[in-house]
């Protein structure tokens, strides 16, 4: 995870895919209703097309946690998100990221086979 956020950092969307499986079954959501990507030809071009319109963009990992079991694996993060677009725009918001990752072995590497980030409600509906 930590490896995805320091390529968002330094918009390297070459950097950052190479964290994401490459094949039909990657899924990705992201926090805009329409963002979902079934597969790499969906979701291939997205980092390019949004760091170009990036100043900066920053995660700040604030409770992430993985767990292991055998080649799978699953992260959940609430990190603050910062960006700045170059029309000067900025959002500062807290997020929510999970993650599966299978591991690669001709690569010798974890890979994002499901990426989804979102914004909670910050108000409850009802008690729990």
């Amino acid at each position: 995870m930590m490896s995805i956020y320091e390529a968002f950092r330094s918009l390297d969307a070459e950097a950052l895919d190479a964290n994401f499986s490459h094949t039909g079954d990657l899924l990705a959501f992201g926090t805009d209703w329409d963002e979902k990507f079934s597969g790499w030809k969906q979701y291939k071009d997205l980092h390019k097309t949004q760091f170009k319109a990036l100043e900066s963009f920053d995660f700040e990992s604030r409770e992430l946690e993985v767990h292991v079991n055998g080649e799978t694996a699953w992260a959940a993060d609430r990190p603050l998100w910062k960006v700045r677009t170059r029309s000067g725009e900025s959002v500062k918001s807290d997020v929510r990221v999970t993650a599966v990752f299978r591991w690669d072995g001709p690569k010798k590497r974890w890979l994002v086979t499901q990426w989804h980030v979102s914004s909670g409600l910050k108000e409850r509906l009802h008690e729990y």
